[in-house]
């Protein structure tokens, strides 16, 4: 009855046809924002667990076996340690794999100095005394330099947090932009079809009847934006993924949104969807008791 009835809302697709895609890129960007932040805290929260419970100690001698003497002095040291699980000397082959991104490809036995690094593991049960245990290990090994990475850590977990409310706030500002479209176009049809609603009033029509078509058709416009944009996404999300674990363990790989995680995409076309009706709901019959 109401199909029959209400003829007054426009059937030809140049008419709130661009709506649905100005809902989908909006959903897109909102997608890809929620997804950063997320993949950030919960990128961020892995690495710094895994650099919180561990130290590096440098010994950084140019004499080779004064740099042994003071490497084996510090390994005493350390696993003497309460708090500390154990203590490695790292092997020149991956001594020279972390440096080999700045200095390329150099042979193990070529003349270059390198440090010796040992590898502390905590245990995390006992609290240590970073500048005591520094302290320490210089009075052991003069040459000895403890890095606890707190001080770098501490300025990576600030930028993140600066990017997460940078993220939350598009998510607010396309939201906002989303209900802001949704009302103008809901006021725009109004505005050009208010004879027919004021005939549908005089013939007995109420606001619920004529509300209830408006949401119709706005419910459809929001879960075809819905869909696009999260089909886009999703896409977008497994590139960057894949890209990023491509890279190997790291920041970048730590940053990047976990493949299972995408599966949350799936219900935001209804939430788009019940937000674009909900908004249209409101306006119309904002409108309409401005009309009568």
């Amino acid at each position: 009855m109401w199909g029959r009835t209400l003829q007054f809302l426009p059937k030809s697709k140049d008419r709130e046809g661009l709506l649905p895609w100005v809902i989908g890129v909006m959903l897109f960007l909102c997608a890809l924002s929620v997804a950063g932040a997320v993949a950030i805290g919960s990128g961020i929260e892995r690495w710094s667990r895994d650099l919180a419970s561990n130290v590096t100690v440098q010994i950084v001698v140019a004499d080779a076996g004064e740099r042994s003497r003071q490497t084996d002095a510090a390994l005493t040291l350390l696993r003497a340690t309460p708090g500390v699980a154990d203590a490695t000397l790292l092997a020149s082959a991956d001594v020279m794999a972390l440096v080999s991104p700045w200095l390329g490809d150099i042979p193990i036995d070529a003349s270059l100095p390198l440090p010796n690094l040992i590898d502390v593991a905590l245990d995390g049960a006992t609290q240590i005394n970073m500048q005591a245990l520094s302290e320490r290990l210089q009075a052991t090994a003069p040459d000895a330099r403890l890095d606890d990475h707190q001080a770098w850590l501490s300025q990576i977990l600030d930028l993140a947090s600066v990017l997460q409310l940078v993220l939350s706030a598009v998510v607010a500002m396309v939201v906002l932009s989303t209900v802001a479209i949704v009302i103008f176009g809901c006021r725009a049809g109004l505005a050009t079809h208010a004879e027919p609603i004021a005939i549908m009033h005089l013939i007995g029509a109420d606001d619920t009847v004529i509300c209830r078509t408006f949401d119709l058709r706005y419910l459809a416009h929001g879960i075809k934006g819905g869909i696009f944009g999260i089909v886009f996404a999703a896409i977008t999300l497994w590139t960057v993924s894949s890209m990023a674990t491509e890279l190997g363990e790291g920041l970048v790989s730590s940053l990047a949104p976990e493949k299972g995680f995408s599966l949350w995409l799936l219900a935001l076309p209804l939430v788009a969807a019940i937000l674009t009706m909900s908004t249209a709901r409101l306006t119309v019959r904002s409108a309409l008791r401005d009309m009568m």
